[in-house]
This record gives structure tokens, sequence and C-alpha cells, in this order.
């Protein structure tokens, strides 16, 4: 399997995060051929190269985060997660914007739909409306009145440029834009 380099605009260090995580759900997913591809792409690394796809997947367990953010730093042509982060510049990471932080504060009278994979949470998002977070191993979609009680815009514009998803923005800059205002109002990690 080649090295895959994307010659879109680059990614934020955020938004390479995001596809780590990615990989790891897509390697732990009940659906074999979504599993067998990530457990392919996570052969690149000399730990798991000896390995056949199938018994990677019999070892998954064993797969980390760190194994997931080295084979996203290899798909961009870097060596190590280490090469991407200084390349980017973003070595030292300033405040990001957590979903946790919405929860810090009681929120009892909201009832977000939460959902354990992201494939289930973008279908809610599609059939219901709302906005779509990850929460630690878990999504929420959340309606604008949630996020208003927070004193959030859910009117913003930049949230219907990404689509609602948090997760798989449709437009970066849009992302960034929204994340430096919610880091503004407090919610960070």
């Amino acid at each position: 399997m080649g090295t895959v380099v994307h010659a879109a605009s680059p990614a934020t260090l955020q938004e390479y995060k995001v596809r780590a995580s990615i990989l790891l759900k897509e390697l732990l997913s009940s659906d074999s051929a979504r599993a067998t591809r990530a457990a392919e792409r996570l052969r690149v690394l000399p730990a798991f190269s000896g390995l056949s796809p199938a018994e990677l997947l019999a070892r998954r367990d064993s797969v980390q985060r760190k194994h997931a953010l080295a084979v996203i730093a290899q798909e961009q042509g870097y060596g190590s997660w280490a090469e991407l982060k200084q390349a980017l510049g973003e070595e030292k990471e300033g405040p990001r914007f957590g979903p946790e932080a919405f929860f810090i504060r009681p929120m009892s009278p909201f009832l977000n739909r939460w959902c354990s994979s992201y494939e289930e949470a973008l279908g809610a998002l599609q059939t219901g409306g709302g906005y779509l977070f990850p929460y630690r191993t878990q999504f929420f979609v959340c309606d604008a009145t949630f996020l208003q009680a927070l004193g959030v815009d859910a009117a913003d514009p930049d949230w219907e440029r990404i689509g609602r998803n948090w997760v798989k923005p449709l437009d970066l800059a849009a992302h960034a834009r929204l994340e430096q205002k919610l880091i503004a109002l407090g919610f960070t990690r």
C-alpha cells in the first residue's frame, strides 16, 4: 500500500487527530470490510507489518491511539506524528474546544441523542437534524436550544458550512472559526 498524500489545503492538527480516532473506530467496527481496511492501513507500521489483516484484527484491542496517529502521519508523508506536528508548526497546542465542557454545568432539561458509533450519530443527524459532536468514545446530537442555553450562537452560518457535524466538517475553515468562538466562550479541555 503506497503513501497517501492529500493535496487539498493542509488540515489542522485537530483534523488529523479526528482522522486517527476514526481509524480506530473503523478498526473496532462490526463491519468486517471496514475493519479489514483499517487493519490494512495499520500494517504500514513496523509493529504490525508482519501481521496479516486477520491477525491484526484478532489483536485489535492492543492497537492504541499512538498507532493510529502514526498511520495518519505516514499517510501525509511524514515519518512520525512528531514530524507532522512540527511541520504544521503546532508542536505546542493552545486551548482546544472540548465538547465535555458542554456538560460541566447541569443541562438536565435537554434530551440529546447519544450514539455509540459515528455512523449511528450521522444517521440521527440526517434524520432528526441537530448538531453532531464527539464525546469521549461516544457521539451526541443536540438541538439548537441546547447550544443556545450554553450561550452558543446556533444560527451562526458556519454551522451550516460544516454540515452541523463537528466530527467530519464539510468546511475546515468554518470549523476553525467555530472552534475559536467556542474557545472564547470557555469551552476548552
